[in-house]
């Protein structure tokens, strides 16, 4: 006997969930202390489906592109802080920019605007109308063309259509 839609669908939801937070758990734990992620990774999944946040539909295919990117911008990140922090001497120049945004899906901005403070010399700090505030260290460096590159590959990742 064939189960339920809802059942289905709660399974799949509640496996997305589970295997995201596990893997959270292991990037943020180093692989350890699963006496107590377990059980707060089960109860965050179960709480991700109570509230009804439905899973990402993430395309494979888009996977690999996306990580290689990512893992580069995080080099590229670390690289500059580390040599900012040698070279003390290096050109700064701090400003706050504004970035318009062509996600529309609410958590897809919010991730956005979580994986931006990644990329080398930028934070971002609000979402107001469509444009992330952000805070850079050199607004001399390519920023947008960073962050429009991020925008692109997280759409691609998340089978978004920009606007």
């Amino acid at each position: 006997m064939p189960r339920p839609l809802a059942d289905r669908f709660l399974s799949r939801q509640i496996l997305f969930w589970l295997l995201l937070y596990c893997a959270l758990w292991w990037l943020l734990a180093g692989g350890g202390g699963w006496y107590l992620g377990a059980p707060c990774i089960v109860a965050a999944a179960l709480l991700s489906c109570w509230l009804g946040t439905p899973a990402w539909r993430l395309r494979p295919a888009a996977a690999p592109r996306f990580l290689w990117f990512f893992l580069r911008a995080l080099v590229a990140g670390g690289w500059d802080v580390a040599r900012r922090a040698i070279q003390p001497r290096m050109p700064l120049a701090p400003a706050w920019v504004r970035y318009p945004l062509n996600i529309r899906q609410p958590r897809s901005r919010l991730l956005f605007a979580s994986l931006v403070g990644l990329l080398p010399g930028t934070l971002a700090a609000a979402i107001e109308d469509d444009c992330l505030s952000m805070h850079v260290l050199d607004q001399h460096q390519p920023w947008q063309q960073n962050t429009a590159q991020l925008e692109r590959q997280l759409l691609r990742l998340l089978g978004e259509e920009p606007t």
